[in-house]
């Protein structure tokens, strides 16, 4: 009777139909299979995988759709992604900023105009000392400026600030640099030259012999690690300087053994500028004045003492004859000949080629002289010209340090810059007569393949620090 009643009420129901030609519809509501989801969930089970276990279901609760794989974003490769658009992150090379265009300019001009008067000053001596070649000096100091160009653009784009990156070893117990690495492999090179290094006409033995490439000077390496190193050691304890143990006593007791790994060269005018640049470097790193003021006075009393009171003949005999008249046909010859050089050039010089003293009248006129045997051939004029070129070189790189973007950056271009401007203060004064002769060559004049090579690295750095500069 039951199954007749339903029969009978589904025949009363009116039929819904299609209009003719109609495709009818297949299509599922998607209504009906959340509905049928839900009722399929076990009691006591969450609707759907997002929920928290041991909740109950919730009643007509719709299942979080998920995403496409092409919407989901992997946390790895965005972390990836940010760190490789850090700017401030250390890399190895760094090709983000602008070089400062004035300072390599500068850079430019010195060099060239400096080989060009190193070849009028010593063609005559390369003519006489090499069998008649008198484009031998000038040939190996355009093969050296081409080493050093190559070198000053590759650190041009290195990240200067990854000398002082920190690598851990053994698990972290230790921490190394690049700076540390270049000290210790400078001191040993200076050390080698006791028992290999090739020994001057004067005893010195500053040289050592490359099969094949001739002469490498490690002390002018020196210059370049001392800067490097106080920059980094200064920066990691810019908050302690002005104590006596970590701003006076550690820096002092490491310049000692820098000292001492080259005093046995006998290299006056580097232990010089090894001693300015490291006062300097001290001075622009926040050193106590009531400690750094004694410290000054301390090393003016001892070098006074190893020259006037223990009577060393090296050390004494370049302030006897600093000057000219002292011994003229003796230990004053070389001062001599450069007073009579730059007293003959005048206003306006002999010209270019012409000067008279360079014909085997001044001794190494390539080397130290060089600035007299432009005098003379330039006259006052050039030798101002000259002058003014390095005081923009030294106000340039200052301003370099002063808008460095970090306190490393600023001590680097600080200790660069004093070490070429006081170098060349130091040789104008050698062949004006002013300072005794302690063999101090005037930047990228004076000949020297090794000193030229490493003043352009040292320039590379400087504008790889003028890239990350905020300069206008």
């Amino acid at each position: 009777m039951q199954q007749a009643r339903r029969s009978t009420a589904a025949r009363q129901q009116p039929r819904i139909s299609a209009p003719p030609g109609a495709r009818p519809n297949t299509r599922v509501d998607p209504r009906a299979n959340v509905q049928r989801a839900q009722s399929r969930v076990a009691p006591g089970r969450p609707p759907h995988a997002n929920a928290a276990p041991g909740t109950a279901p919730q009643q007509g609760a719709v299942p979080k759709a998920r995403k496409p794989r092409k919407q989901r974003t992997d946390k790895v490769a965005v972390k990836r992604k940010k760190k490789a658009k850090d700017p401030n992150r250390v890399r190895l090379l760094s090709f983000q900023g602008r070089v400062d265009v004035p300072m390599f300019v500068i850079i430019m001009v010195l060099l060239v105009f400096g080989i060009t008067m190193m070849f009028s000053a010593g063609h005559a001596l390369s003519y006489r000392d090499n069998d008649g070649d008198s484009f031998y000096y000038v040939t190996r100091q355009v093969i050296a400026a081409g080493i050093g160009l190559v070198g000053m653009f590759f650190l041009t784009f290195l990240d200067y600030r990854f000398l002082r990156y920190e690598f851990k070893l053994f698990g972290g117990r230790f921490k190394i640099t690049v700076t540390h690495l270049l000290l210790v492999f400078t001191m040993a090179l200076n050390l080698m030259t006791i028992p290999f290094g090739i020994r001057a006409d004067g005893g010195q033995k500053r040289w050592l012999p490359l099969p094949g490439l001739g002469q490498f000077q490690p002390s002018d390496l020196m210059k370049i690690a001392v800067i490097v190193y106080f920059a980094y050691y200064i920066q990691k304890h810019s908050k302690k300087m002005r104590t006596f143990h970590d701003g006076i006593w550690v820096p002092g007791l490491m310049l000692i053994l820098i000292i001492l790994s080259v005093i046995s060269q006998m290299h006056l005018s580097l232990l010089l500028i090894i001693c300015f640049v490291f006062a300097a470097m001290l001075f622009m790193g926040g050193a106590n004045l009531k400690y750094y003021v004694p410290l000054v006075l301390l090393a003016v009393a001892a070098v006074y003492v190893v020259v006037f009171v223990l009577d060393i003949g090296y050390f004494s005999d370049r302030f006897t004859y600093m000057d000219p008249l002292s011994q003229p046909g003796d230990g004053s010859y070389q001062n001599y000949q450069s007073a009579l050089a730059l007293g003959s050039g005048g206003i306006w010089g002999k010209g270019f080629g012409n000067s008279s003293q360079k014909y085997y009248y001044l001794p190494e006129a390539q080397n130290d002289f060089v600035f007299a045997v432009l005098v003379e051939e330039f006259g006052l004029i050039g030798g101002l010209a000259v002058i003014v070129l390095f005081l923009i070189f030294v106000f340039r790189g200052f301003l370099i340090a002063r808008k460095a973007e970090d306190k490393f950056g600023c001590l680097l271009a600080t200790g660069i810059t004093f070490q070429i401007g006081i170098q060349a203060f130091l040789n104008l004064g050698v062949n004006l007569c002013c300072i005794p002769n302690t063999g101090i060559s005037m930047p990228f004049f004076s000949y020297g393949g090794t000193a030229l090579m490493l003043q352009l690295w040292e320039m590379g750095l400087l504008l790889s620090v003028s890239k990350r500069a905020k300069l206008s």
